[in-house]
């Protein structure tokens, strides 16, 4: 883990829109707990939607 991408939680709680827009650009970040680490990243919807729509959207069998 770079430091630039890890977070404190403390530091999160007054500016979560810092680690979301960090993990925008250079996703992922990480935020440290006490009990263990977040780890927040972004995915860009494509033109045919998730990743997770085409891997649970059956073969060309079921069509």
């Amino acid at each position: 883990m770079k430091r630039d991408n890890r977070w404190n939680l403390s530091e999160t709680d007054k500016d979560l829109y810092r680690v979301f827009a960090a993990a925008k650009k250079e996703s992922p970040q990480f935020v440290i707990d006490h009990d263990g680490v977040f780890t927040v990243s972004f995915t860009r919807h494509g033109i045919k939607g998730s990743g997770q729509e085409y891997l649970t959207g059956g073969g060309p069998d079921e069509e």
